[in-house]
């Protein structure tokens, strides 16, 4: 029989000659688990794992997220506590808790009064009606219980009391109330209201009228009515805290959504709304200040112009943005969707803000698709829309005119030109397109046919292009064209040029004088010098005048927008001067200035250009003269596949 091998690492004796024990790892127990302080791991339900960034979760999140989990305690067999649960506090089993006897208990807290309800009631109705207060914290309070409600204008005259109650076989009331005694009477009475009725004066069909709304029939006019777009809207809407509505300058009423507005305001009172008047640069500075302070009584309204060099109201907007962020600091950041009519220039704003261009822009309508984020400041995010229209019964010519439409893919375009005209003044569309009056639409687009240069088989004008050119310059922004606010007129240049007059004597009169002894005196050197130095300086002060107050900070058709101030007869001009309308002689021609040198790299072709051009002149200009060498030569050096022959490089196993 074999013999048992006692060198085996289990069959070995300790020091005292027994058997060792197997060390096997012991696992701790739940209770011992708990009791750490610290644990190490980074799971997203560990609530003492390291944050490395910003967007980790919170403490309070996570322990949030453990409760919905893990909502129960751990018991053992016996019943007994092993892990509580969270938020339960760790009591031995059996501890009998109790209440504090208090006085505090069993008296009244809080005592509100009717004068204080109805004080803080005004008060905060006064909060809610002044665009430029927010109500914050509002689930701190039954703020749906204290808001006013419209008086309920039907009366539930069967919910009180049914007709069974009042007229049928169990009726308790005796007798109805009816005012005449018999049914004789009761005829007469309505043959005489009949006959006093007046139509005009019925105040109840006023008010109850429902406007006629003309759906158009043609698919093309329902650009941004598809459910897709308006669903890209609401999430947007949903996704954002404060929604930006974007709104054309030169119409801002006619390019508002008025139906999102209300929406926002019934299911979503909580999100923030501001306006931003877009394309302020097409528009003189006191419309845009008239429109500024209407809109102001309703909304924040920002004056804003999209451009990435010169922009308009930037600063201000992300300002604007920056305290909508410090009023919710228990955020980790805002967002912020701009939503608006299409062609109003929402991915434009976006590109200003960001000083770069992150979303797709064009000058027509419906270049955005979906949504879009897009990232502001580590606490700011935007959110860009696509266009959506709301069916307020529009023509299609206004539907055109306000951008929604492209042009190109217009049947019949001619037919919309009448609301250009109609919209444009006159000496707009003459300086613009350089053309003569007009007597109809038809010579107005023959017109320009004829400048333009676009004309069918036969030399006949093709006005369907001509209409496609102007309808895009009206939604491009070329023809000078706004919308008047309510209560004002068009004011002459000269009633304008006194306004500003005025406003500047009364914040400062000294410096008026002296900008009015400085022009005096600018105007006699002028007189007293040459005749084109006073045309520059009479040019430079036209321009002064015409440009509005932007035009130092934005571009675009500024210069246009307020050509109403050439109304009025200027003063004859004194000697020397020279008139831009009229037809130039050769005594006025003016001198051409030498054209500045370019660099190196970017005169090169020019410069190459103009050395050979100073080989051929001296021969151009003698007649009956051959010279063969040249020619042949010329006649090289034109065909450049010899050239390249020449220079072609060889393969190196053929050196």
């Amino acid at each position: 029989m074999a013999k048992k091998r006692s060198s085996l690492k289990k069959n070995r004796s300790g020091s005292t000659g027994s058997a060792m024990k197997n060390k096997k790892p012991v696992r701790p127990s739940q209770v011992a688990r708990t009791n750490l302080t610290f644990r190490k791991g980074e799971h997203s339900l560990n609530p003492d794992r390291k944050a490395k960034g910003d967007h980790f979760r919170s403490r309070a999140t996570i322990n949030r997220l453990r409760m919905y989990k893990n909502f129960k305690a751990v018991r053992d067999a016996k019943g007994k506590i092993i892990r509580a649960a969270p938020y339960q506090e760790k009591l031995p089993s059996g501890t009998v808790a109790r209440v504090e006897p208090h006085r505090k208990w069993f008296g009244n807290t809080r005592v509100v009064g009717q004068e204080q309800l109805q004080k803080f009631q005004e008060n905060l109705g006064r909060a809610l009606h002044d665009p430029f207060q927010v109500v914050m914290r509002q689930t701190k309070l039954p703020i749906s219980l204290l808001t006013e409600k419209a008086k309920q204008q039907r009366v539930h005259i069967l919910d009180t009391e049914s007709f069974d109650y009042t007229f049928g076989k169990k009726a308790l009331r005796k007798k109805p109330k009816v005012k005449v005694e018999n049914l004789e009477k009761l005829c007469g009475e309505i043959d005489q209201r009949t006959e006093r009725y007046d139509e005009t004066a019925d105040s109840s069909l006023i008010k109850n009228a429902v406007p006629e709304a003309m759906e158009n029939s043609n698919p093309l006019f329902k650009a941004g009515q598809s459910n897709r777009v308006w669903g890209e809207l609401y999430k947007v809407i949903d996704s954002s805290d404060v929604v930006v509505e974007v709104v054309d300058g030169r119409d801002p009423m006619g390019t508002r959504c008025l139906h999102i507005e209300q929406f926002l305001r019934k299911e979503k009172s909580h999100k923030h709304l501001i306006l931003v008047l877009n394309k302020v640069d097409l528009v003189p500075t006191w419309v845009t200040k008239k429109w500024l302070t209407l809109l102001s009584q309703e909304l924040p309204t920002v004056a804003f112009h999209a451009s990435m060099q010169h922009s308009f109201g930037k600063g201000t907007l992300i300002n604007l943005l920056r305290q909508f962020a410090n009023l919710h600091k228990d955020r980790q950041q805002i967002s912020v969707g701009f939503i608006g009519y299409p062609n109003v220039g929402k991915s434009s704003i976006i590109n200003t803000l960001r000083a770069k261009r992150v979303c797709k822009t064009a000058p027509i309508a419906g270049e955005t698709k979906v949504w879009q984020y897009i990232t502001l400041m580590r606490r700011i995010y935007m959110i860009d829309c696509p266009g959506v229209v709301y069916p307020q019964g529009d023509s299609e010519t206004q539907i055109i005119l306000k951008g929604v439409v492209r042009v190109e893919n217009v049947k019949d375009p001619i037919n919309h030109v009448k609301g250009v005209l109609d919209r444009v003044r006159e000496e707009y569309l003459l300086k613009t397109y350089s053309i003569e009056p007009w007597n109809d639409t038809h010579d107005f687009l023959t017109k320009i046919c004829l400048k333009t240069g676009r004309l069918l088989k036969g030399g006949e004008p093709d006005w369907n292009t001509a209409a496609k050119i102007v309808l895009n310059d009206f939604q491009r922004g070329r023809l000078p064209y706004y919308v008047l606010p309510p209560g004002c007129q068009l004011e002459s240049a000269h009633e304008h040029r006194e306004n500003r007059c005025s406003e500047k004597t009364e914040t400062s009169e000294c410096d008026g004088e002296n900008a009015i002894a400085d022009e005096e005196r600018n105007n006699i050197a002028d007189n007293s010098g040459d005749g084109n130095a006073g045309d520059d300086n009479d040019n430079d002060d036209d321009d002064d005048d015409v440009l509005t107050d932007l035009g130092s900070t934005c571009s675009g058709l500024t210069n246009l927008s307020d050509l109403d101030d050439l109304d009025f007869q200027l003063p004859e001009a004194p000697e020397g001067t020279i008139d831009a309308g009229a037809e130039p002689t050769e005594k006025d021609e003016p001198k051409l200035e030498r054209r500045r040198t370019r660099g190196k790299r970017a005169g090169k072709k020019l410069s190459e250009k103009r050395n050979r051009l100073k080989l051929v002149r001296p021969f151009e200009k003698c007649t009956g003269v051959v010279e063969f060498g040249l020619n042949e030569k010329r006649k090289m050096d034109k065909n450049s596949w010899r050239r390249k022959l020449a220079k072609r490089r060889r393969i190196k196993h053929q050196q």
